[in-house]
């Protein structure tokens, strides 16, 4: 799975550098055959979009598994603080992706409701001696 992630991140940020083909498989090590480089069209651009959103889904997925506590209110508040931190990240990449208006406004609503979620979680975790 690791190497897939890797891989995926590679092709990205080398396609939007505009690296291909044979200049690709000798920078990664990797072959790049059948991987499409021209990132520059709209579907190449929500493709980004939803490896963007993977990592954010994924990277929330580890923290909210890694959050420890002895006690249980504390632990479902940190693992609630990834989840939201998670909303805020999956709704930054839309906002950096996307292209729908209104989506964007429901990605940046999400943004701040999250965010003070998150504040409030914090706020209880000092609160509780966490």
């Amino acid at each position: 799975m690791r190497k897939i992630l890797i891989a995926v991140c590679a092709v990205t940020l080398l396609s939007a550098a505009g690296v291909t083909g044979a200049s690709a498989q000798s920078m990664t090590g990797h072959d790049m055959k059948g991987m499409d480089m021209s990132k520059s069209d709209m579907n190449g651009h929500a493709q980004m979009g939803r490896d963007a959103l993977k990592m954010d889904e994924m990277r929330m997925s580890k923290a909210m598994m890694a959050a420890k506590a002895s006690d249980f209110d504390v632990l479902w508040a940190r693992k609630m603080i990834a989840h939201h931190q998670g909303a805020i990240d999956m709704s930054q990449s839309l906002l950096k992706h996307g292209g729908d208006a209104d989506a964007k406004r429901l990605a940046q609503m999400t943004i701040d409701e999250n965010t003070k979620a998150k504040a409030d979680l914090e706020a209880f975790i000092r609160k509780h001696g966490g």
